[in-house]
């Protein structure tokens, strides 16, 4: 990509990229870090160039899509249960238990042990369906306890 139609691109739209992005996100600086996402995915080349005269529309979808992603991550952080205190041993050993299980794995055993959650709200926190929960719930649970055999 030419750097200097890219820097042309960037005075004519970064204006209005910015007031967009702080629009869906109500953050100057994530706005601020979405217009420079944006001008970086399209520096970089891994995307297909915009068709010149197109320009505009492929960045601001490229910010969207930027936007969206954050917006998913802020629902999935404010989803989450707030964490109980346990006492500091009792903490500590248990994330000692649960690191040899995948990040989703050592979620849902979390909440269905710390938060005392049923499988139908773990399904809703995590956004998947009930079975699902269940069955990824139970596949973590045999890993534990695999884990467990083999250290004994």
């Amino acid at each position: 990509m030419n750097p200097q139609l890219v820097r042309q691109w960037y005075e004519l739209y970064r204006t209005g990229i910015y007031r967009f992005a702080l629009s869906l996100l109500r953050s100057p600086e994530q706005a601020e870090d979405v217009l420079q996402e944006t001008f970086v995915k399209l520096l970089t080349g891994k995307f297909s160039c915009p068709t010149p005269g197109k320009e505009k529309a492929w960045l601001f979808k490229v910010a969207k899509n930027l936007c969206m992603d954050i917006l998913r991550w802020r629902t999935r952080e404010l989803e989450l249960p707030p964490v109980i205190a346990a006492p500091p041993g009792e903490n500590w050993e248990f994330l000692e238990l649960i690191s040899p299980l995948s990040r989703d794995e050592q979620m849902i055993v979390s909440l269905k042990f710390i938060g005392g959650f049923t499988h139908a709200e773990i399904a809703k926190i995590t956004g998947t369906t009930v079975h699902a929960a269940k069955k990824r719930y139970e596949r973590a649970i045999r890993k534990l306890r695999e884990e467990m055999e083999v250290t004994l």
